[in-house]
């Protein structure tokens, strides 16, 4: 009768237990997707610490075009040349025309967004203690190089291309 039970609890075990399958595919596509995530923060913190971490001026540090697609250099340079009819009139980076380079440089964070490619770039402009931080939606992909660049600002409605 045990004999019995026990391969009746056996078999009852063995039917119920799902097997979990895991696709290979799926595994690689977890490590590149979180490969790609790394570089694409490594890009985004190097971007935001070699043009915002310090007060100089842009044009004395290293070019955009190594972090920037050119569609958004192209977009922004034609909001921003007819000093009569500015569309914008801010940094669109870090929403705002003044800054403090060292508050960015303490407070920065990035962290991926739920969709693909997607980040938030978050630092205090100013580093006031009320200051809210400012939140920097932007979607990188790669180059036909390999290299990651930021090919849209997500939350900003003449940088978005929707």
């Amino acid at each position: 009768m045990k004999i019995i039970s026990f391969l009746i609890i056996s078999f009852f075990f063995i039917y119920c237990k799902q097997e979990t399958k895991i696709n290979p595919h799926s595994v690689t596509s977890m490590v590149q997707k979180n490969t790609h995530s790394k570089e694409a923060i490594k890009m985004l913190r190097d971007f935001y610490l070699n043009f915002y971490s310090s007060d100089e001026p842009l044009d004395k540090k290293k070019s955009m075009k190594d972090f920037v697609s050119s569609r958004v250099l192209k977009r922004i340079d034609s909001l921003t040349k007819n000093p009569e009819n500015l569309i914008i009139d801010y940094d669109p980076f870090i929403k705002g025309q003044d800054y403090n380079g060292e508050s960015i440089k303490k407070s920065l964070e990035i962290k991926p967004l739920k969709n693909n490619d997607e980040y938030r770039v978050s630092f205090l402009q100013f580093g006031g203690q009320d200051e809210a931080k400012t939140n920097i939606d932007v979607l990188v992909k790669k180059d036909d190089s390999g290299k990651f660049l930021i090919y849209s600002i997500i939350n900003d409605e003449h940088l978005n291309f929707k």
